[in-house]
């Protein structure tokens, strides 16, 4: 018995040892690979590679008190693009102004205001209305729209936004619902499970996940250039190409379904986070072109409903003069085009259950481009192509949610009468026509309005017809040079020239897009003192010191001022210019000599002496000296 208990004992001691050797090669096994990504993710971080992805990052140096949106937020969504959507160069300040009034605009493509820059864009006309309807507030319409995404984009920026005190949310998106990254019949979908795609949009936040995802796609590349002779990245392709996995989406398939389902659900959660937070939320109706865009694909299993025998019906309807059965079938016809590339009506049901739902305005585009298009047939008098707008119909955009706004009462009860008409169109001239019709002519030489897989050989056969659209098409195929670029080339050209009118109106549409750019409030003012509008110069000026302080701003204002009799004013303002400019110093000395400041004014007059001794100024101020001398001595 002995001999026996003291086997199994031995035995029973032996089990425990291994098992505390199991569970320590079992913790052993969890924190080596823990440790090992601990390490690369702390190395990546230190390399910073690929670079932050946060939505607003600190903007450039000399505007340290503002946010950007960021250039590269988009790499969360696209993994083998080359070239990524960018959301529209913005800031806005780290800390709201107590008379601030902040919004974020959510949206895609049309909503960023392709195939224009931003100063035709919706959003940047309604900050235009907005300041000149309140000037005494200071207003931020933060564009964060981007091409080629859809709602699981901007339900994904959420968090970001409401951490940046908006006033407002203005939301126009469903047409990239089907194709844009993430979305069920995109290159770049991970599936219909939603809890996957939002596992996969947290993980973004770490240089490990990013690294992996960027080494399968660069296998998926490579891989795609051996076994198929090309790659998923072809340059002449537009990202419109790229993107789009299933083409034929047919209407009530079980794809089509998990699109509106897709899209239901994520802006029920953009308005449920907003209004979590007590930020008021509109929603705009999609409109696209029903008159002017033949379906893309037609699915001919039901050949009396196909798309493009409801689009030939309503030809014929127009044709008799039926203008409201044409619509009908126009409609109709659009929704069961199955290229997936405009929303179907369905979509703006939702919007409207939803906005109901949540008691939150929905504003009317629908009926808007309706009541400005002829006989109420949306087409090419307000859309480019198949869904983007001309310049007039953002106009119409911007307008809407204008009168959205005001009729919801934000912001005031009381709303300033302004000229709509005057405000937007000194943001815009015909080089923003040119450049546009540039663009639409080179989408429409790609998939889907030729062949897929057809080269676009635009820029090598394209020859413009004057210089405006030879500094618009140098644009196309730079990626160093852009609209700003040109327009302010075009600007100095027209200055050269004498032609102060056209000049001005490009810097004004500059100011437009980049309304934080100094130089462009210099350079307006430049040309209006040329042609000695100096009131004007000076409402420029000021406007721009709200930006950003500026030596050539006070040394205006100030001697404007002092052209105008305020000398106080004059030497409130040219104090704080730059008093190494002899200009400056001699305003300074010659106005504080008006106002009888002996002591200033000579202090000036040697500063003068000492930086400019041959300045023409010098005569005049030592004339100046003598009369104001004679002065105090025959008082």
């Amino acid at each position: 018995m002995s001999k026996i208990a003291v086997k199994y004992t031995t035995t029973k001691e032996q089990k425990g040892v291994f098992q505390r050797k199991g569970r320590l090669f079992f913790i052993f096994m969890i924190l080596v690979p823990g440790f090992f990504f601990l390490v690369l993710e702390l190395a990546l971080r230190a390399l910073d590679y690929g670079g932050t992805v946060a939505l607003f990052i600190d903007a450039p140096y000399g505007y340290e008190q503002y946010y950007r949106c960021n250039p590269n937020v988009a790499r969360r969504y696209f993994t083998v693009q080359s070239v990524i959507p960018t959301p529209p160069h913005q800031l806005f300040l780290k800390k709201k102004l107590v008379n601030g009034y902040r919004i974020f605009v959510l949206g895609e493509s049309s909503a960023a205001g392709f195939p224009y820059s931003a100063n035709a864009s919706f959003p940047n006309v309604l900050y235009r209305f907005l300041s000149a309807t309140f000037p005494e507030k200071y207003f931020e319409v933060v564009n964060l729209s981007l091409s080629a995404i859809n709602s699981y984009t901007l339900a994904d920026f959420m968090d970001e936004i409401l951490e940046q005190s908006p006033d407002l949310i203005l939301i126009y998106t469903g047409h990239n619902e089907y194709y844009g990254a993430l979305g069920v019949g995109s290159s770049q979908s991970l599936g219909p499970i939603r809890p996957v795609i939002r596992v996969f949009l947290s993980l973004n936040k770490y240089r490990t996940f990013l690294f992996l995802r960027d080494c399968v796609g660069w296998i998926r590349i490579n891989i795609s250039r051996i076994f198929y002779k090309g790659s998923v990245v072809d340059p002449t392709a537009t990202l419109m190409e790229h993107i789009v996995a299933e083409q034929v989406i047919p209407r009530n398939s079980t794809l089509y379904e998990l699109g509106k389902r897709q899209f239901y659900e994520n802006l029920d959660r953009i308005i449920e986070k907003a209004l979590s937070r007590n930020i008021p939320v509109l929603v705009g109706e999609l409109v696209s072109n029903i008159r002017d865009q033949a379906p893309f694909i037609s699915v001919e299993a039901d050949s009396d409903q196909s798309a493009a025998e409801l689009y030939r019906r309503a030809r014929e309807c127009e044709a008799r003069n039926d203008y409201d059965s044409a619509r009908v079938l126009y409609y109709r016809a659009k929704d069961a085009d199955a290229l997936r590339f405009r929303a179907p009506e369905e979509f703006n049901d939702i919007i409207h259950t939803l906005c109901s739902h949540y008691n939150i305005g929905v504003v009317p585009l629908k009926r808007v481009f309706e009541q400005h298009s002829p006989h109420k047939l949306i087409g090419n008098t307000l859309m480019h192509e198949h869904l983007h707008p001309t310049k007039e119909g953002y106009y119409l955009i911007a307008r809407a949610f204008y009168d959205a706004m005001k009729e919801r009462g934000c912001i005031s009860r009381e709303w300033r009468t302004i000229s709509f008409d005057t405000v937007w169109r000194e943001g815009v001239t015909p080089l923003d026509s040119v450049y546009a019709e540039l663009v639409v002519r080179h989408l429409k030489e790609s998939w889907p309005f030729q062949p897929k897989g057809v080269p676009n050989r635009f820029a090598d056969i394209f020859h413009p017809k004057d210089s405006l659209e030879a500094f618009a098409f140098r644009i196309l195929p730079n990626d160093d040079y852009n609209l700003e670029a040109a327009r302010l080339e075009l600007g100095k050209e027209y200055e050269k020239r004498g032609e102060y009118e056209k000049a001005l109106a490009e810097y004004r549409a500059l100011i437009a897009s980049l309304p934080q750019e100094i130089e462009f409030y210099n350079r307006a003012a430049t040309v209006l003192l040329l042609q000695k509008k100096y009131n004007e110069a000076r409402e420029l000026l000021t406007r721009s010191l709200t930006y950003k302080t500026n030596p050539f701003a006070y040394k205006w204002i100030g001697q404007i001022a002092l052209i105008n009799g305020n000398t106080s004013v004059a030497i409130e303002n040219l104090t704080k210019a730059n008093t190494w400019d002899p200009q400056v110093v001699f305003n300074l000395s010659r106005a504080y000599y008006t106002v009888g400041n002996i002591h200033e004014a000579e202090s000036y007059y040697k500063r003068l002496e000492l930086i400019a001794p041959r300045s023409e100024y010098l005569a005049y101020l030592q004339q100046l000296r003598i009369t104001t001398k004679l002065k105090q001595q025959k008082f």
